[in-house]
Order: structure tokens, then C-alpha cells, then sequence
């Protein structure tokens, strides 16, 4: 009989712990966003820069952001988009890069860079990005699949 109870006891402790961890966020597919610092004000200025379509400014922000913070994968990607649309190319580049080589998994960056080659006309070095997207995503990736559509779109502008 003690055996059953000490069995019960586990069961219920285990189920108690799981429906803790569930209601705090740390589903495997979340836990980015439950270890990520607050966004500093260099961050946020530079986001909300961004939003506006002011890329000069975004660019500004985002290196104040590396001088403090240099591993910031995020603030890497950020200022490769911003450089890209800036025509900036080789800063997005290298941006990009720093930013894939902080975080290999890094979806935004992979889908970021992609769209960046086939603005210079490298659609297979973006298919190798979209590769990349499909090993790590699963099923619901919007990286992967904004990806997927601009490089359509490209293949539908060059037929």
C-alpha cells in the first residue's frame, strides 16, 4: 500500500509541476522569449524607427546597441534589414552574418538575408537560406514561408 501512495504522491507532484511550467511560458518552443533581457532604450528607439521606415535613424540606434551589447543577435539582424534597405548591401551582409554567427537558428536573420540576395540577384544563395528555414521550422514559420513567397514572386518576375 505505501508503494501505490508514494506512486500517487509522484503522479501528482509531477502533474502539479508540468501545469506550473505550462502557465509560466516554458513550452520548448517559447523558451527564447522567457530568457530574453528587457529591450533596452537603443532597442525600442531603433524598433520603433523601423516602424517608420526611418532606417537612418534605426541604424544610429542599433550601434549604440552593439557598443554596449555586441553578442545582440536581434540588434545584428535589425541592423542588417535596416542596412538593406538603406542599399547599404554590404553592411547587411556582414550584419546578417554576425547575427547568424551569434545565433544559427536565428529565422528572421535567415529569412532577412534571403530577401537580400535576391535583391542582388542570388536566388540560389537565398534557396539555400529557404534549406536552412525548412530544417529548422516545423510547421507554422512565418520566416520560412516569407521567404518561400518572395523567392516566388522572384522566379515569377524572371519568367
Amino acid at each position: 500500500m505505501k508503494k501505490y501512495q508514494y506512486i500517487m504522491v509522484l503522479g501528482a507532484v509531477l502533474a502539479v509541476s508540468s501545469a506550473q511550467a505550462l502557465a509560466a511560458g516554458s513550452d520548448s518552443s517559447d523558451y527564447r522569449a522567457s530568457i530574453k533581457p528587457q529591450a533596452s532604450d537603443s532597442m525600442k528607439t531603433a524598433k520603433q524607427a523601423i516602424d517608420n521606415q526611418n532606417y537612418q535613424r534605426a541604424i544610429s540606434a542599433l550601434r549604440a546597441e552593439l557598443q554596449t551589447n555586441p553578442g545582440n543577435a536581434d540588434a545584428w539582424n535589425l541592423l542588417g534589414f535596416s542596412s538593406r534597405k538603406s542599399g547599404d548591401f554590404s553592411t547587411a551582409e556582414s550584419a546578417y552574418t554576425r547575427a547568424l554567427t551569434l545565433d544559427p537558428t536565428h529565422t528572421a536573420a535567415l529569412e532577412y538575408m534571403g530577401e537580400m540576395y535576391l535583391s542582388l540577384n542570388k536566388p540560389d544563395d537565398a534557396q539555400s537560406l529557404l534549406a536552412r528555414l525548412d530544417e529548422l521550422c516545423s510547421f507554422n514559420c512565418k520566416h520560412r514561408d516569407q521567404l518561400q513567397a518572395a523567392i516566388a514572386a522572384y522566379q515569377a518576375q524572371q519568367n
